[in-house]
């Protein structure tokens, strides 16, 4: 027979509740993600990502939320550790009295919403029916909720992928004409990822001749991030024509955008 510990997760993701349970948790932590004042005229409706709804006391205060809704929108998905939610939906809060001549056979859906969710504080776990639910399905870097088999969770993974490239990057700042293999002799990379940090600075200083930029370092940097050659084995006049041919196209591209744009062509 399986311990607590394993029937417990197994049965809410049978139920598939697991998810649900886990989003929800922001429901008991809402004043500590939105602040005493907030929390205090609004109320969690429903939660399903991309989406959440949320009531508020009347309509001075859903006027204050849309002002908000940004700032609300990055603290709850602060509180998630990922981009979990990218849009709020503001409903008024149901009255305390219904009129006389209502017609009860019509229901809101907003109520439908409501009347079909779980009430999960009525749901009693044990502290350690929690932790092993938490321990199952936690990133291994951030602690954040996943369902993922994977030891930490895609915005970890990508944290960590961006880290790699910076570093990638600090490498080829100091050597910018290295190759891949002597890129190799000073931090272990895949080619993927090296092309990726060689695009990327090359875009960074040719974004800076595009604006007309005549540093010698910003134009010495470029050609040899694009030739791969040593500074003494280039000249100024190289360089120079270099530049300007990069410039020059950036130039003709814009205007053609232009062109394109009040002919009403799309880009592609």
């Amino acid at each position: 027979m399986d311990s607590l510990d394993l029937c417990l997760p197994k049965a809410l993701s049978k139920l598939n509740l697991l998810e649900q349970y886990k989003l929800n948790t922001l429901v008991h932590k809402w004043r500590d993600v939105v602040g005493d004042v907030i929390a205090e005229h609004t109320k969690i409706v429903s939660i399903k990502p991309p989406d959440m709804v949320i009531s508020a006391d009347n309509s001075m205060w859903m006027q204050e939320l849309q002002m908000q809704k940004r700032r609300i929108i990055e603290a709850i998905n602060k509180y998630y550790h990922q981009d979990v939610i990218t849009d709020i939906r503001f409903i008024m809060k149901r009255q305390s009295y219904v009129k006389a001549n209502t017609d009860t056979s019509i229901s809101l859906p907003d109520e439908q919403i409501i009347t079909k969710r779980i009430n999960f504080s009525d749901i009693v776990l044990s502290k350690e029916d929690v932790e092993a639910i938490d321990k199952s399905l936690d990133c291994k870097r951030c602690g954040m909720h996943m369902e993922s088999k994977k030891e930490i969770c895609p915005t970890c993974e990508y944290e960590l992928h961006r880290a790699h490239i910076k570093d990638i990057k600090a490498v080829i700042r100091k050597y910018p004409y290295f190759k891949y293999s002597d890129c190799q002799q000073f931090i272990q990379c895949t080619f993927p990822d090296f092309a990726e940090a060689m695009r990327e600075s090359i875009y960074f200083y040719l974004d800076k001749i595009y604006k007309g930029s005549i540093n010698r370092r910003h134009m010495y940097m470029v050609a040899m991030l694009i030739t791969h050659k040593k500074p003494d084995e280039l000249t100024d006049q190289h360089v120079i024509n270099l530049c300007n041919k990069y410039r020059s196209k950036f130039l003709a591209e814009e205007e053609q955008r232009k062109i394109d744009s009040l002919n009403g062509t799309l880009e592609k």
